[in-house]
């Protein structure tokens, strides 16, 4: 398997008692390379207790790190957790990419005479000399392009205080496990209503409607979303949506 690292939301049963049997399965193929997951802050404890179990072996190490609201870099991307109310320590997280270099200019390298192997020096070295002349890489490109975003709220009731990275996100996942408040009652989750509400307040250019329960037919919370906003779709297992 090529995970590397995996990013928990909170503890409950549903959510975290997967990872014993994931991880014997990457032990069974011959899994060697570091595994990190990461977890609300003050919830380590209870991780440890989870892998105690009898038997639970891994012939890798594991790094379980507590993260809280503090924007963490990695290469080519970073996340942003975020604190969100689920009745338990709880948070969710923005997933970014790196912003990228635009890209080539072709009618310009054409001009300059910039072909073949000379890309991958001006990608390498960042200039280049072609007849005499030194041009840099910024010379042929377009503007930076920005790195796509993803806002994963976890299980959570509304909530309305996000970091300024989760706005103007290209993807919203958010908790929408009821169509009524009258369902809702007192738990720690959001209405779809509520979800389109967070999308229009984060401007997310689209909002995927997630942990729905189990009462509702797909058709159902579809035309509730409709009420409240146009970019919402309903998410299903092994979706994949392209950015």
């Amino acid at each position: 398997m090529k995970i590397s690292k995996i990013f928990i939301t909170h503890l409950h049963a549903d959510h975290v008692m997967g990872l014993v049997g994931l991880i014997q399965s990457m032990k069974l193929n011959g899994r060697t390379q570091l595994l990190e997951i990461f977890v609300p802050k003050d919830t380590i404890v209870y991780m440890k207790q989870l892998f105690s179990i009898p038997y639970f072996s891994a012939d890798f190490d594991i790094h379980v790190i507590e993260v809280f609201d503090e924007k963490i870099e990695f290469d080519g991307y970073w996340i942003r957790p975020f604190p969100v109310s689920h009745g338990v320590p709880a948070i969710g997280y923005v997933f970014a990419a790196n912003d990228s270099r635009g890209k080539f200019n072709k009618k310009l390298c054409d001009e300059l005479g910039i072909k073949g192997e000379m890309f991958n020096l001006l990608e390498k070295n960042g200039k280049i000399e072609v007849n005499g002349r030194e041009i840099s890489i910024d010379e042929v490109t377009g503007k930076n392009r920005k790195g796509k975003k993803i806002v994963y709220t976890g299980d959570t009731e509304k909530i309305e205080a996000f970091p300024e990275e989760a706005y103007h996100c290209d993807v919203l996942i958010h908790d929408s496990t009821f169509i009524s408040q009258e369902d809702k009652k007192e738990t720690y989750h959001s209405t779809v209503k509520e979800a389109c509400e967070v999308a229009q307040l984060l401007s997310a250019k689209k909002l995927v409607l997630t942990h729905i329960s189990q009462r509702y037919e797909t058709k159902e919370v579809e035309e509730e979303s409709k009420k409240y906003c146009e970019n919402a779709i309903v998410a299903e297992d092994f979706l994949e949506i392209t950015l």
